[in-house]
């Protein structure tokens, strides 16, 4: 098959055609063709105006609910969910019931389909409970290569400092999202003046950042005492930051040298802690957003490299634990739909011109798969955007679960096309 794309404004920064308008031809999966203007025979062409093209998003966290969570998001949604946000490879937490903690698991979950190349997280311990460790060897040589404490932190110290000795002997990532719970038990929002005003207990960025002091301490401490046996592509990567001060010792790690990486959620980027203000549960996330200050200090981290990556963080809660009061409300917004508009929307009212890094070629890296490059010859993989207003409801929403805090939200830009090899879908 061929399919050609007329004048596309080509918003991929590692290809020589960036920002300039060019045709893209592709026939069975490659790129057959790339010119001002092509005029060959084709069996589809898509002709529209103000389309821009982006290599597609790749997700390093995403709250996988399967087994056991069909009632949220079964295998055909989060497929579907995720060609409709341009999300052609995800990393998956092990976050299911039962916990997915087998090789035959691990190898079950990379195999699902060709469409979407999902990149299973193993557990560290069994069912994520903090006790026994799972078999971390066999887990890896099944295919994993990155490990979780489902999808957060591992609070005994011991087993803590235990997975980082053993796991940085072999080529693989160890993920965390900095929490410390005796810090953020029963908190609902960011402690501070929202909290006080809405009378909610806080949870404070102390949380967070006690969190990942200790892990680079631990990191620190492994590292000086691996006597030659650490392996050069063992990485600890720390997800969904979401204040200042973790932005600066993710920095000043990355100084020292220390084989780290971090994240953050898309939604941490938009608002802050006054957006919850009228209660609304679709807007309850864990870290909760911060202040504006803290927001700031995001973006900073990721122009200045500091932070790597920018992940959905898709979490999708069934309608029951939403619709109830706050406090008693489940914490996590779905977020594979709107993660790329949401993210070209507030890039451009912060002025920055491009975005792909975050999104593809960054996790491409710490995912260790190659990225969508494109040239003649290469795989036709990527994302059609056109500049048109569109307001988010719930009646588009793909996933199972509707809980996404851009409900009722209008974006500048909407997904028209997603191409992945011989895959070609347009919305």
């Amino acid at each position: 098959m061929r399919i050609l794309f007329k004048s596309v404004l080509i918003l991929d920064s590692t290809s020589t055609y960036f920002q300039q308008k060019v045709d893209l031809l592709a026939e069975n999966g490659i790129w057959k063709e790339l010119a001002p203007s092509i005029t060959s025979s084709v069996d589809s062409q898509v002709d529209c105006e103000n389309l821009s093209w982006y290599p597609s998003v790749i997700d390093l966290r995403v709250h996988h609910t399967l087994p056991g969570g069909e009632f949220k998001e079964d295998w055909n949604s989060l497929k579907s969910a995720a060609i409709r946000g341009g999300v052609l490879d995800m990393a998956l937490l092990p976050t299911g019931n039962p916990v997915p903690q087998q090789a035959e698991a691990v190898q079950f979950i990379a195999n699902q389909t060709t469409e979407v190349s999902f990149y299973p997280i193993a557990p560290l311990t069994l069912d994520n409970k903090g006790e026994n460790f799972t078999d971390l060897y066999d887990l890896h040589q099944a295919g994993a290569e990155w490990f979780s404490h489902g999808a957060g932190s591992l609070q005994n110290t011991d087993l803590m400092v235990k997975c980082l000795q053993y796991l940085q002997t072999l080529p693989v990532t160890l993920v965390t999202r900095p929490n410390t719970e005796g810090l953020s038990l029963y908190g609902q929002i960011h402690e501070g003046l929202q909290s006080t005003l809405m009378g909610l207990k806080g949870i404070p960025v102390l949380a967070e950042t006690l969190s990942i002091k200790r892990d680079l301490d631990l990191l620190r401490y492994v590292q000086s005492n691996s006597f030659g046996n650490g392996n050069k592509e063992f990485k600890l990567h720390i997800s969904c930051l979401s204040c200042q001060e973790s932005v600066n010792l993710i920095r000043q790690a990355k100084k020292e040298g220390l084989p780290v990486s971090a994240d953050v959620a898309i939604h941490q980027l938009i608002f802050t802690e006054s957006d919850v203000a009228d209660f609304d549960t679709n807007k309850k996330v864990n870290p909760p957003f911060r202040t504006q200050e803290d927001q700031d200090a995001l973006w900073k981290g990721l122009v200045d490299g500091t932070i790597d990556a920018i992940v959905s963080d898709h979490h999708p809660v069934e309608v029951e634990m939403k619709e109830i009061e706050f406090d008693q409300a489940s914490f996590g917004v779905v977020g594979l739909e709107t993660l790329l508009p949401a993210l070209l929307q507030a890039a451009k009212l912060r002025n920055i011109q491009s975005v792909d890094t975050w999104i593809h070629h960054g996790p491409a890296k710490l995912l260790g798969i190659d990225s969508a490059q494109l040239a003649v010859g290469n795989p036709s993989k990527g994302v059609l955007v056109a500049l048109k207003n569109q307001e988010y409801e719930a009646s588009q929403i793909v996933s199972k679960s509707k809980n996404s805090a851009f409900l009722n939200h209008t974006f500048d830009h909407q997904i028209v096309g997603v191409l992945n090899g011989t895959f070609y879908t347009s919305f």
